[in-house]
């Protein structure tokens, strides 16, 4: 007989990797057992409730350590890479991150760039991914509920699929019944990493237009961790 898989809340699973990687307030209100103490203080250091306590991860740069074996265990720092990639674009499963990995790599001679910055790109342009950058919803979990539930439209039609993908010039509104929704998400948030220089936002109307493409921008701030786009690749190549 098969095994029925125990579930796993969601708070569990930023114990491995020992990171607050969907950068949430309240997160650290789930470990109340005195067992998870060490790591309570742990991610109390590295919550960024502030500018000033914000990391910086320049994507694209990242330098080696003089002495470090590149080499070594190598399968579980992709493995965990990919984990907090999941997690962070909502819970993506494998097949998911394959479709988009071999996407990416098939567009490398008409984007004349690498598939790691096109793979980026593709999510990025996600309406859900852009709700959360524009702070409309506090996750891009919470930004798909807000989709699949019809308070979100594009060019002025009600759109239900969570990973549209937008264009240039594209208006992103709010149903008017769904405002104090919206209000509350904003009103939570700090407004840290800061929405991205390619989304005009009228927070009075609540309109979002996406004007450029992301990867003539700074990425930096985009990640409360440092994500290594080319181990995700390299993880699904086969």
């Amino acid at each position: 007989m098969l095994k029925k898989k125990r579930f796993s809340p969601l708070y569990k699973k930023f114990v491995r990797l020992r990171k607050n990687v969907q950068n949430r307030k309240k997160l650290l209100n789930k470990f109340n057992n005195k067992k998870w103490l060490n790591l309570v203080n742990f991610l109390k250091s590295s919550l960024s409730s502030r500018r000033k306590n914000f990391s910086i991860y320049e994507q694209f740069n990242h330098s080696i350590p003089k002495y470090s074996n590149s080499f070594k265990r190598k399968f579980l720092t992709n493995l965990l890479t990919k984990q907090k990639f999941s997690l962070f674009y909502g819970h993506l499963n494998n097949n998911e991150i394959k479709n988009l990995v071999k996407k990416s790599k098939s567009l490398i001679r008409v984007n004349k760039t690498s598939s790691s910055k096109i793979l980026l790109n593709m999510l990025e342009n996600r309406l859900c991914v852009i709700l959360y950058r524009a702070h409309f919803s506090q996750s891009i979990r919470g930004s798909k509920l807000l989709i699949q539930h019809g308070h979100i439209k594009v060019n002025n039609q009600i759109v239900t699929f969570s990973n549209y993908l937008l264009k240039n010039g594209d208006v992103i509104s709010v149903e008017k019944n769904s405002f104090d929704l919206i209000k509350n998400n904003i009103y939570s948030s700090n407004f840290w990493p800061l929405p991205p220089e390619y989304l005009q936002i009228n927070y009075k109307t609540f309109q979002i237009i996406l004007l450029d493409n992301h990867n003539t921008h700074n990425t930096s701030i985009f990640f409360p961790f440092w994500l290594d786009t080319n181990n995700i690749i390299d993880y699904h190549k086969y």
